[in-house]
């Protein structure tokens, strides 16, 4: 009789049960984490609009030209976002249904992820047209 497809496992040991359970705790921590991103981010788009602006008011013949209004508004779109990645959207998921709070946890996860990336790139555009218009 040939063994072909009897594939022969034994149970997990201690240290693969821990990293299960490091795995599934970091994925229940991921909104969590994609929060304090976006307090740090939201923190990082006021002070630098500070430093800007600081700079504008010392600089009397700085002129706001379209470019900068693309930026200061991409800076302001950012901060928005940002605090959308903060603020408590209403979730529908069936309590006793574990299927469907993953389900949810995922688009949470997927919503808070784009609109922290989104802001991101907004600022890094904003940062970045600043800059050259202030060389």
């Amino acid at each position: 009789m040939e063994k072909k497809d009897v594939v022969e496992t034994r149970l997990a040991g201690r240290e693969v049960k821990i990293w299960i359970e490091y795995l599934q705790q970091a994925i229940r921590d991921t909104p969590g984490r994609l929060e304090d991103a976006a307090k740090y981010i939201s923190t990082m788009i006021g002070i630098s609009l500070t430093i800007f602006l600081a700079i504008v008011q010392s600089d009397g013949r700085f002129e706001i030209t379209t470019s900068v209004k693309v930026a200061l508004l991409a800076w302001l779109f950012s901060l928005l976002l940002s605090f959308f990645v903060i603020f408590p959207f209403r979730y529908r998921c069936s309590s006793l249904s574990a299927k469907s709070i993953e389900r949810m946890h995922r688009r949470i996860i997927r919503l808070k992820w784009s609109l922290l990336t989104t802001s991101a790139l907004s600022y890094l555009a904003a940062l970045t047209i600043l800059v050259f218009k202030l060389m």
